[in-house]
């Protein structure tokens, strides 16, 4: 079952970054304030173990965040998890983006991070809309596993084509596909195929307005976005006019 009630639905990249600070709860009420029904936030894990919202592997200086405790990165303005997720606004959707990607300083094998999301959700599947997602198959793997009732998604960059992630979405036993705007195959076809085989499309990241009424046309089921307040204009606007949001 799609998490996305009202295709296409606006998923605040980070927040509202355009307004706020990225992965922080004024961003992430920014974007609900805006209109977006659902917000995308990046997890790792502290020095402590501690799960931590940041994007980025390093803070702004160059220390690794697996290096610092939880309480060190929250003077510099990172949150935790928890924190993060208490503070949020009421009924809004939440897609909590597990960072563990090989080649950086805190890729760990054991798939720390998952695991411990799954731990963090498990009491909170009935509080709102979840998915959780990832690049790294692994933990795609571990989150979709351990929380059965919390689609887990797929991210892929513009690099591979959406036919040939379908597969391997469904191997592992994710629920959502998400590919990167600019993906070769990421047309109504494109989209047809993963919908074919029970995967609802969330596209990262549209900015761009006349792209996003492109994958609205073909069906995409939700745009994750910088600015939200100006893609839920806009597709208000496409639907005010008459045109089809998709078809």
């Amino acid at each position: 079952m799609s998490p996305f009630d009202s295709p296409p639905e606006v998923v605040g990249h980070r927040g509202a970054p355009d307004v706020a600070p990225e992965n922080t709860p004024v961003s992430f009420a920014a974007a609900a304030d805006a209109g977006a029904t659902w917000v995308e936030l990046d997890a790792r894990r502290a020095a402590d173990d501690v799960l931590v919202v940041h994007h980025d592997a390093r803070t702004p200086d160059g220390v690794e965040i697996f290096r610092r405790s939880a309480d060190e990165l929250a003077h510099l303005g990172v949150w935790s998890l928890e924190a993060a997720l208490d503070a949020l606004p009421d009924g809004i959707g939440v897609d909590v983006e597990v960072k563990n990607h090989p080649g950086e300083p805190d890729h760990d094998e054991e798939q720390r991070v998952a695991s411990a999301v799954v731990g963090l959700l498990a009491g909170r599947v009935a509080q709102r809309p979840w998915m959780t997602s990832s690049f790294n198959p692994l933990a795609v793997e571990r989150l979709a596993s351990g929380l059965p009732h919390v689609p887990a998604g797929l991210l892929h960059t513009s690099g591979a084509r959406m036919a040939g992630m379908v597969p391997i979405a469904l191997e592992l036993g994710a629920r959502v596909l998400c590919p990167q705007v600019g993906s070769p195959d990421l047309d109504a076809a494109g989209i047809a195929t993963a919908h074919a085989e029970g995967l609802p499309v969330l596209v990262w990241t549209v900015d761009d307005l006349g792209e996003a009424t492109r994958l609205a046309g073909a069906g995409v089921d939700a745009l994750c976005t910088n600015t939200p307040a100006a893609l839920v204009a806009h597709l208000r606007a496409l639907r005010d006019d008459g045109e089809p949001a998709r078809h």
